[in-house]
C-alpha cells in the first residue's frame, strides 16, 4: 500500500510554526515545486496564549519584529499589512507607537494563521513521531495524531518534523498544582478569572506570586479591575526590576549573535548568557512598573491598604482547603515562615524547554546529545544524528544555551524560520527520491 509522504510536518501552530508557514509560503523548491507540507495543532483554532490576553497590556517587541518583516519586508503577512487589510493602517500609525496591545497581535497571529488555513488540521495532538526504516536505514517519519473530537488516531508520512510546541509551565521546585484548583499558573489566568471570579466588586483575596512581566501585568490587572479585592504581589527580590532594553545590549537580539554565539566555547557562551538575563528573565517593563507604583500610591492616598508587594518571599508549599489556597513562604531576608491565604493564587514563574521532548522518545537512540545530556542542535536548529538517520527534525524555541536568547521569544521568528526553511531546501532534491519509497 503506498501512502502520501510530506516534506515536513509542523507540530504546534504558534508563532513559530506560524512564521515557519510562512517563510515555507514565500519559496519554492530548487525544482520550482514548493515543499508539501502539513501543519498540527491541538487547540481548536488559532490563539496565542488566551490566559494571558489582558486588556491593553502591550507586547515588548516592535510591530516589525512580527512574522515576515525582517526576513521579507515585501511579505503580505506583515503586521502593517494586516492594518491595511483590517483598515487600521493610518489610525495606527497616528499612535506613533510600534508596540501594540496583546490583544491586537493575538488578532495578528490569527489573521495569518487564516491565510494559511489550508495548510493546518486543528484539534490534533501528536502522539509520537517513529522511525521507519528501510534496509537498516531510518528515511521517514511517522507521525500519529489523535483527533481530540473524535479520538481517531491517524498516520501520516514525513520526511521532516519540525516541533514547536512550546514551553511547558512551570511550578517552584517541590509546589504541584491542582488541576481545577485554587492556585493556578499564569497561562490560564484570564479564563480561570472569568470562570471563577466573575465578580469584579467581590471583597476576592489574590496572590500573585512572582517578579517577571506576566506577574507585574497580572497583579496591575488585579488592582484595577477588582476594585474591593486585597491583593498581594509575592517576589523573590527587593522589588520589580526593570528590563534591559538598552540599546546595546538589545543588540543581543540581532540575527549574527547567534552565529557568535553558536560558536563560542559553553563556558563564554554561558557568560553571555549569564550577563543578557536582564533583558528576558524576571524583569519588567518599566513603564509597567511606574504605573503599578502610581496606583499603590493612589490606594495610600484614599485610605486604603487592600494591596502591597511582599519582597523576598519564597514560596515553600501549598495547601488546598475548600474554598480557599493556604500557602507557605520563607522571608528570605528574616529566615521566618509567613502564611498567606487567598481565595485565589497565579503562579507566574515561567516555562520550561525541554530539548529531550517527549515526543521524540522513539527517535533518541538515533540522536546525538551535548554535553548536558540533552540533544545536540545544530546551528540550522536541527537535531544531530547518526548517519543512518536521514530525515530532518528541527526543534523552534528548544535551544537558548546554543543559540541565544533569541529562542524563546518573538524577535527573530523570521530569521529562524528563514534558515530552517533554507536547510528543508536543501535536502529537497536528494530526498526526492524517497517519492516511490512504498509503505
Amino acid at each position: 500500500m503506498r501512502q502520501d509522504i510530506y516534506d515536513v510536518i509542523g507540530i504546534g501552530f504558534g508563532p513559530a510554526n506560524l512564521a515557519l508557514g510562512v517563510a515555507l509560503e514565500e519559496t519554492a523548491g530548487p525544482d520550482g515545486r514548493e515543499l508539501r507540507r502539513l501543519f498540527l495543532e491541538c487547540k481548536p483554532k488559532a490563539v496565542w496564549h488566551p490566559g494571558m490576553l489582558i486588556e491593553d497590556s502591550l507586547i515588548q517587541i516592535s510591530v516589525l519584529k512580527d512574522l515576515a518583516t525582517i526576513r521579507n519586508p515585501q511579505s503580505r503577512f506583515t503586521f502593517l499589512n494586516y492594518l491595511k487589510v483590517k483598515g487600521r493602517l493610518f489610525e495606527f500609525l497616528n499612535l506613533r507607537d510600534l508596540f501594540p496591545t496583546r490583544i491586537e497581535f493575538n488578532d495578528y497571529l490569527t489573521w495569518v494563521a487564516g491565510e494559511l488555513k489550508e495548510r493546518v488540521r486543528y484539534g490534533k495532538e501528536v502522539l509520537s513521531v517513529l522511525p521507519v526504516q528501510q534496509e537498516g536505514e531510518v528515511r521517514l517519519l511517522r507521525v500519529l495524531a489523535r483527533d481530540i473530537a473524535t479520538g481517531d488516531v491517524e498516520e501520516l508520512l514525513a520526511r521532516n518534523v519540525v516541533l514547536a510546541t512550546g514551553g511547558v509551565p512551570c511550578a517552584p521546585e517541590g509546589i504541584e498544582l491542582q488541576p481545577g484548583g485554587r492556585a493556578f499558573h499564569s497561562h490560564e489566568s484570564m479564563l480561570r478569572l472569568k470562570r471563577d471570579f466573575p465578580d469584579s466588586e467581590a471583597p476576592y483575596r489574590f496572590v500573585v506570586v512572582g517578579s517577571g512581566q506576566s506577574a507585574a501585568e497580572l497583579f496591575y490587572h488585579l488592582l484595577c479591575n477588582y476594585k474591593n479585592a486585597d491583593v498581594t504581589g509575592a517576589i523573590r527580590r527587593f522589588a520589580y526590576k526593570p528590563v534591559d532594553d538598552s540599546d546595546f545590549t538589545n543588540e543581543v537580539f540581532f540575527p549574527g549573535m547567534v552565529d557568535v554565539l553558536y560558536g563560542l566555547p559553553e563556558e563564554k557562551r554561558r557568560m553571555i548568557l549569564d550577563h543578557c538575563k536582564d533583558v528576558n528573565y524576571a524583569v519588567v517593563d518599566l513603564a509597567l512598573i511606574r504605573k503599578i507604583y502610581k496606583a499603590l500610591y493612589q490606594e495610600k492616598v484614599v485610605g486604603r491598604t487592600r494591596a502591597r508587594i511582599r519582597a523576598y518571599m519564597h514560596l515553600e508549599s501549598l495547601l488546598e482547603t475548600g474554598g480557599a489556597v493556604i500557602a507557605r513562604f520563607r522571608d528570605l531576608l528574616h529566615d521566618q515562615e509567613v502564611t498567606m491565604e487567598a481565595d485565589g493564587m497565579v503562579v507566574c514563574t515561567g516555562y520550561t524547554w525541554r530539548k529531550k521532548h517527549p515526543l521524540l522518545d522513539d527517535l533518541a537512540p538515533y540522536f546525538e546529545r551535548d554535553g548536558n545530556g540533552g540533544y545536540k542542535i545544530e546551528r540550522g536548529y536541527r537535531v544531530a544524528a547518526n548517519p543512518s538517520f536521514t530525515p530532518g527534525v528541527f526543534l523552534q524555541g528548544f535551544a537558548e544555551e546554543t543559540h541565544g536568547a533569541s529562542e524563546t521569544v518573538l524577535s527573530l521568528l523570521p530569521i529562524r524560520a528563514g534558515d530552517i526553511t533554507t536547510s528543508l531546501l536543501a535536502t529537497h532534491g536528494a530526498r526526492a527520491a524517497v517519492e516511490n519509497y512504498a509503505i
